[in-house]
């Protein structure tokens, strides 16, 4: 649904991180930050709630005949909940990387604006599921505590100067909404302690 270029991943991943160490994305999708770490020798696991995008990763990676990257068909918020979920993939390694781009709340459960009604496409909403559980059909005060719950719980993992990078998209102002959606995301995280924007 949101696919990021691989190469784009690629740059940022080699920015951030060094041969052969280990990035993670919790909602890895299609598998773009997969294919951007394979693309440059890093190690990366990927987890998601759908086996449809993993396939899919599965597919474009042998196509460009890539190393295969570790995969986990997973609801990302209860697997992090459960340190050993994630210890036992690691074994006594740590992560460099955090690289990330989550659902922004219930944005993709609204009708569509903007591109898709000067395109003459469809306005129907596109959620990703219909599980109360998904980030995706949060309103956007239950979606900041569930993900800042995922963002300490995966930063248990983090190497010392690690890196986070979250990829978020802002909304039209509507009113006197700013929906600056990355200035709230940024005034939670940077109260967590030893995380710094």
């Amino acid at each position: 649904p949101s696919p990021k270029p691989p190469q784009l991943m690629r740059e940022i991943i080699e920015f951030f991180t060094k041969e052969n160490e280990i990035v993670f994305d919790y909602f890895s999708g299609v598998g773009g930050t997969l294919i951007g770490s394979s693309l440059c020798n890093r190690r990366a696991i990927g987890i998601d709630l759908s086996n449809e995008y993993i396939k899919v990763y599965k597919e474009a990676n042998k196509f460009l005949n890539l190393k295969e990257q570790k995969t986990i068909i997973a609801d990302s918020i209860e697997f992090l909940n459960n340190p050993k979920n994630l210890k036992k993939h690691l074994k006594e390694e740590e992560i460099s990387l955090i690289l990330i781009d989550p659902p922004y709340g219930d944005m993709m459960s609204r009708p569509k604006t903007g591109e898709a009604i000067k395109k003459k496409q469809s306005d129907s909403p596109t959620p990703f599921t219909d599980s109360e559980k998904d980030l995706g059909n949060m309103d956007w005060e239950s979606f900041l505590k569930t993900f800042n719950e995922s963002i300490l719980n995966s930063m248990n993992f983090l190497k010392y100067k690690g890196h986070i990078v979250i990829f978020i998209k802002d909304l039209q102002p509507d009113g006197k909404e700013l929906n600056l959606l990355h200035a709230d995301i940024i005034r939670d995280l940077n109260k967590i302690d030893n995380l710094q924007y």
